[in-house]
């Protein structure tokens, strides 16, 4: 039902809970190639290899292939790789085309071309007139924004709106806005949206539907909540596992989402994300991990107002994010999340740094007592996360998230380091992948955003 406005006043006649209507707000990040990819660590005291692995020799283009040739051709022109391409060169020589074709994109067609990986990727999902239709349409303006955002992606009229005022904290961090409102723009995109607003008795009903119903049944049935939580962290989780390596906004959201995706994989978080009918497998998936109809609402209200305080109710009843976690992990994989070291670090970084919040959790005994207390001992715990490296980079946005990128399991941050050749300062990100149990860095990714900002905007 995503994106369906009408759901608020069925829910209003029905008396059931409240509706709020979704909205995407501001920015991500940004692709970049000139990164060094994750190396293998020999030892705790070296640091992750200064030298690009080699990449792997990529598939040749089948021989007479007309078609693969002029895509692959294509794609090098725009920065991408036969690898970013997928194999799927039809589709790319269909994607490039709409790009070409349209003026809207102006001086942001070569920001779009870096989609194309995050789009081959779910292509099975897609329907491809109805999506090359809205690329086609697509456009970017400058404008105000309220509420603070950089950066708002508009379903109607399909446009991109950056902000005149920006107030980033750095500059280079412009291609991360446009690419989180760009894959917004490929949530809202890819397919036409579902109908379906309520389930009753295992099936998926639109409001028509269940207004055919008798008033009886009518209240029975579970009204398909708004998924905030999952519009606006999911285009930053994507933003960062395709683009940045890291996330800069959204930060509870991004670690509620990542703790699912590490609890039911990547490709069941990509399905939620990118469905026409997102908000209505979010439903299901809580209801079939045993949530009652209202404890279910309550989760979806309090994700919302963790995400969008703004322009979502005061939950009635606050859940922790880190209670229906682990209510989700037990369901799907028993138990043992106690001694799951990447999952509690997940845990800990919903309650942050020197923050009592655990009060009010079930769980509240044991989560009090992992928690990072002060500052100096969170960063003792970065002093072994960046052990070995050339340089110690220096945080920007404190404290390093969990993002599992490309089935690593990582420690992100936007960050700033010195280039130990040149001298010269960096602004970034760094992913580091790390063990927990033996407390040592297995390699890392910096990504130089300074000049991705030159490449695109300069």
């Amino acid at each position: 039902m995503k994106r369906i406005i009408a759901a608020i006043i069925i829910i209003l006649m029905l008396c059931l809970a409240a509706g709020c209507e979704s909205r995407p707000a501001d920015g991500g990040e940004t692709a970049v190639p000139e990164e060094t990819p994750y190396a293998s660590v020999p030892a705790a005291t070296e640091a992750p290899t200064a030298e690009p692995t080699p990449e792997p020799t990529p598939e040749p283009t089948p021989a007479g292939d007309p078609e693969a040739y002029e895509a692959l051709r294509l794609a090098e022109l725009h920065g991408l790789s036969a690898e970013d391409i997928r194999g799927e060169y039809a589709l790319f020589l269909r994607f490039a085309q709409t790009v070409e074709a349209n003026p809207g994109l102006d001086e942001y067609a070569e920001l779009v071309y870096r989609l194309f990986p995050l789009i081959a990727d779910h292509a099975a999902l897609m329907d491809a007139d109805h999506f090359f239709g809205r690329l086609a349409g697509l456009s970017f303006e400058e404008g105000e924004l309220d509420y603070g955002n950089v950066g708002l992606y508009s379903a109607i009229p399909n446009t991109i709106t950056i902000g005149t005022d920006l107030g980033l904290t750095e500059e280079c961090e412009l291609p991360s806005v446009i690419y989180h409102e760009l894959v917004h723009f490929v949530d809202f995109s890819i397919s036409p949206a579902g109908n379906a607003m309520y389930l009753l008795n295992g099936e998926r009903l639109s409001a028509e539907e269940l207004l055919a119903l008798p008033i009886m049944e009518q209240l029975g049935a579970v009204i398909v909540y708004p998924a905030d939580f999952l519009t606006e962290g999911g285009a930053e989780l994507c933003t960062a596992k395709y683009f940045a390596g890291a996330v800069r906004w959204y930060f509870d959201p991004c670690r509620f989402l990542t703790g699912l995706e590490y609890i039911f994989g990547e490709e069941k978080l990509s399905e939620l994300f990118f469905s026409a009918d997102s908000e209505v497998l979010v439903a299901e998936l809580f209801l079939e991990a045993g949530y009652s109809k209202e404890d279910y609402y309550d989760a979806a209200i309090t994700l919302n107002f963790l995400t969008d305080p703004l322009n979502n109710p005061v939950p009635a009843r606050r859940l922790r994010a880190e209670d229906i976690l682990i209510d989700l992990y037990e369901y799907r994989l028993g138990g043992g999340w106690q001694t799951d070291e990447y999952f509690l670090y997940i845990l800990k970084m919903l309650n942050g740094v020197a923050w009592s919040g655990y009060e009010t959790s079930a769980y509240a005994d044991f989560l009090s007592g992992i928690q990072f207390d002060t500052w100096e001992e969170y960063n003792a715990f970065l002093d072994k996360v960046y052990r070995g490296l050339p340089m110690r980079p220096e945080l920007l946005i404190r404290p390093a998230e969990p993002v599992i990128i490309g089935g690593l399991e990582t420690i992100a941050a936007l960050a700033s380091w010195t280039d130990p050749d040149t001298e010269a300062e960096i602004h970034g990100t760094i992913s580091v992948e790390y063990d927990f149990e033996s407390g040592t860095p297995l390699g890392c990714r910096f990504i130089d955003m300074d000049a991705e900002f030159i490449r695109y905007f300069r």
